[in-house]
């Protein structure tokens, strides 16, 4: 298969009857994590990953969709080994990235770090790489971030694999280190999204040429 990437703009489910019509188009598990979410916007989000696992799914000949769930939580199809998935939200914006291959893939709005989490999530080089980018720097803050989590969730390693487990070198590409797992197959590919960071990562050099978008 082909690798594909999706894309949702939560705000075009901001209309009650489009948010009604997908809700109810969902399986039960998928309607209850909607549901659980206190407030609107999160549910919203929630939704637009659904409505992009099911639709790419569906575009893959997956009808009967059976998820399992690994230890950490990450979930997989329990009748097709063939074809894996992630997905990720943030801001207003659910992506989901397909793949025949293990694939990861975060997706962050822009936002300032402070430094109690620069500290939490950073070596000193990396710090030293990001504050060099002066006034992109929360825009690379932003970037490095959506690097580590897209490994993390490669791996579907979940609170046994924190963010300063990995270092990532930017000096020449990206090259992703860790001490417990093997990242030396790893391949990153960056997706420009106006006001986000994003990033897939897999065992594909070139992962995908481009996003879909998918208007409810």
């Amino acid at each position: 298969m082909k690798n594909h990437i999706y894309i949702l703009d939560a705000c075009s489910l901001e209309n009650t009857d489009t948010f009604d019509r997908w809700h109810s188009k969902m399986p039960m598990e998928r309607r209850g994590k909607i549901d659980s979410f206190c407030f609107l916007k999160d549910r919203r989000l929630s939704l637009g990953a659904g409505i992009l696992l099911y639709e790419g799914l569906l575009r893959e000949g997956v009808s009967d969709v059976r998820l399992s769930y690994g230890e950490n939580g990450k979930p997989f199809l329990m009748d097709r080994q063939d074809l894996c998935f992630n997905l990720s939200h943030s801001g207003n914006m659910a992506v989901c990235a397909f793949s025949d291959r293990p694939v990861g893939v975060d997706i962050e709005a822009y936002r300032y770090f402070e430094n109690d989490l620069v500290n939490f999530a950073y070596y000193q080089s990396e710090t030293d790489y990001i504050r060099s980018r002066e006034k992109d720097a929360d825009r690379a803050f932003t970037k490095l971030w959506t690097i580590k989590e897209s490994v993390m969730k490669y791996f579907g390693a979940g609170v046994d694999l924190e963010p300063k487990d990995l270092y990532i070198d930017m000096r020449d590409g990206i090259g992703a280190f860790c001490d417990q797992y093997d990242c030396g197959n790893l391949y990153f590919a960056e997706y420009a999204v106006k006001g986000y960071a994003m990033t897939v990562c897999s065992e594909y050099e070139k992962f995908s040429g481009g996003l879909e978008w998918i208007t409810p």
